[in-house]
């Protein structure tokens, strides 16, 4: 998929969803994004009708599934959450939706088998933003599907960065209007029961996004676990600006400022973290648990071990072969290298995101010796 032309982050947009989103954004697409949005009005028009028949077979069954507790992985972009998510879905008695589940949420029991062995021919093998392993078969964040359901995501204000301020409310959702949010709620509750149905397990779901959602999961699923990831502030800085310079121009319809990049970094993690400090709390004792990505990287059997006690899941000792296995199997990964933060940057760093230093125990270090770490 080419930054010009391949569908972004709205492949598998039924087609009068796709005009609604237009229409939202009065069809402004700029020039050099033509190609994609003309992609993307195709494919919604062959979605559409395998999306009622789908809907139409399943449809019943979706509806009546019984959502078993679903466990939540909590964490910024880039703090490890993919990393984390890869682990726990060695287990095979949970399941989670893969990137093709994810791109075609109307779809996928129905186009999959004719669909996939096409795209797969088309899909890298790494993801674009740094090193770990693609495939449609990959366990992947739901984000994308609940944007395509419900033309409601935080992740839109890169596909329209001029209605940012529109769609930067569905990061926690208690700014955005109401009609957003039933709809929001409507495609969350939907997606978890039709992957829950049709993968026959209890599901592991991962997306940074969800980090500023808890009071919204508590209300639709109140037996959901938590189990969140921190990572160093300033390591995640870095690779948040590397990952949303990447990500952006695959996913646009319009021309995003690349000046306000870090500003946009800065002040999405700032506003991810006050609506998890706010509503932490309220998660009911045995559903949290909370790991860092160091300690993780260090010793991963024993903070898995360790997460498994603290939420009461299924006896460890079961999944831990396949654990240790893909644990070795991933120790020749090799993590992107990034450039030194400024002096400016730092500053607005400590000044907006102290709160997080403070409540997990990063030190505040001086600006000379932040270089390079």
């Amino acid at each position: 998929m080419t930054r010009g032309f391949g569908p972004g982050c709205l492949a598998g947009i039924r087609f009068g969803d796709w005009c609604k989103l237009l229409a939202a954004n009065r069809f402004h697409v700029d020039f050099r994004y033509w190609g994609k949005a003309c992609h993307i009005s195709i494919a919604s028009l062959v979605t559409s009708p395998i999306a009622m028949l789908e809907h139409f077979l399943y449809g019943p069954a979706i509806e009546t599934t019984r959502i078993e507790s679903p466990l939540f992985i909590l964490g910024s972009w880039r703090s490890g959450t993919t990393h984390l998510h890869n682990l726990l879905c060695q287990d095979n008695r949970f399941a989670a939706p893969d990137l093709y589940m994810t791109m075609y949420p109307h779809t996928y029991r129905l186009s999959r088998v004719w669909w996939e062995p096409v795209l797969a021919t088309l899909t890298p093998r790494k993801r674009f933003m740094d090193n770990v392993k693609m495939s449609l078969r990959e366990p992947a964040e739901d984000e994308m599907a609940l944007g395509i359901l419900a033309r409601a995501s935080n992740s839109l204000s890169w596909v329209f960065p001029e209605k940012a301020e529109r769609y930067d409310r569905h990061l926690s959702f208690e700014q955005a209007s109401n009609a957003d949010r039933k709809r929001f709620e409507e495609a969350f509750r939907f997606f978890v029961a039709k992957s829950q149905q049709s993968l026959g397990r209890p599901l592991i779901l991962k997306s940074p996004n969800h980090t500023a959602r808890i009071e919204m999961i508590l209300k639709l699923f109140p037996d959901a676990k938590f189990l969140h990831i921190r990572r160093n502030p300033y390591d995640v800085f870095r690779s948040f600006v590397h990952m949303a310079s990447q990500v952006i121009p695959v996913w646009g319809l319009q021309v995003f400022d690349m000046n306000q990049l870090e500003q946009m970094v800065l002040e999405t993690y700032r506003e991810l973290y006050e609506a998890y400090f706010r509503h932490k709390d309220s998660i009911p004792a045995g559903q949290f648990h909370e790991v860092s990505y160091e300690d993780l990287v260090e010793r991963p059997i024993q903070e898995l071990e360790a997460a498994y006690s603290t939420l009461q899941l299924p006896n460890f000792e079961a999944a831990r072969p396949q654990i240790e296995a893909y644990v070795a199997s991933t120790g020749e990964y090799r993590r992107n290298k990034h450039v030194d933060i400024p002096d400016e940057t730092l500053e607005r760093i400590h000044q907006e995101w102290k709160f997080c230093f403070d409540a997990w125990g990063y030190e505040l270090r001086s600006l000379a010796a932040t270089q390079g770490s």
